[in-house]
């Protein structure tokens, strides 16, 4: 089957992110090609996946949801991209799902391609990721809001969820 560049894209999309949501997919996409004057509609971006369906035994496909027959949709792996989008404005750099307990999501983004990790506060205390010299850590949890009393040490933030899904962000006092 032959893929247009922006069905690859998709491919290759799933495959570092294990799943997402069509409207999250379609924003990547979008953020990726939009610059080069192609418009990616809906319409557009839903006959990409049902092509995609239709020609490769992988792509997995329930309402709002898209993965790999080799992966298993993650609320909080949905709720990550969802920071990643937000932060990136849909156009990150590099990003890759985390294999690594409680990281979910590893991204980058602007000239100096700054490194993020979104992680699950229910997963692990804040205090006990190490991050790397140049990383941001952003925490999520399954609630949507920060524990009472929760201190972030430097250069990490929480994420909580507004009602229209969007993200208040809280850093850390710290340099």
């Amino acid at each position: 089957m032959f893929l247009s560049i922006q069905q690859k894209f998709i491919l290759d999309a799933l495959k570092k992110l294990n799943c997402a949501r069509r409207q999250q997919l379609h924003t990547l996409v979008r953020g990726r090609f939009q610059q080069d004057g192609f418009e990616i509609t809906q319409a557009r971006m839903d006959a990409m996946l049902r092509q995609l369906r239709a020609g490769t035994a992988d792509v997995r496909m329930d309402g709002e949801l898209v993965w790999l027959s080799t992966a298993q949709p993650d609320a909080r792996r949905l709720e990550a991209i969802d920071v990643m989008l937000e932060l990136t404005g849909g156009k990150p750099q590099e990003f890759n799902a985390s294999r690594e307990p409680p990281r979910l999501l590893r991204f980058a983004y602007g000239d100096d391609l700054r490194p993020f990790t979104v992680a699950s506060l229910d997963a692990a205390p804040a205090g006990l990721l190490e991050r790397g010299r140049a990383e941001r850590i952003i925490w999520i949890a399954d609630s949507g809001e920060p524990p009472k009393g929760l201190t972030l040490p430097p250069k990490h933030f929480f994420a909580a969820r507004q009602q229209d899904s969007s993200h208040r962000f809280y850093g850390s006092n710290g340099p």
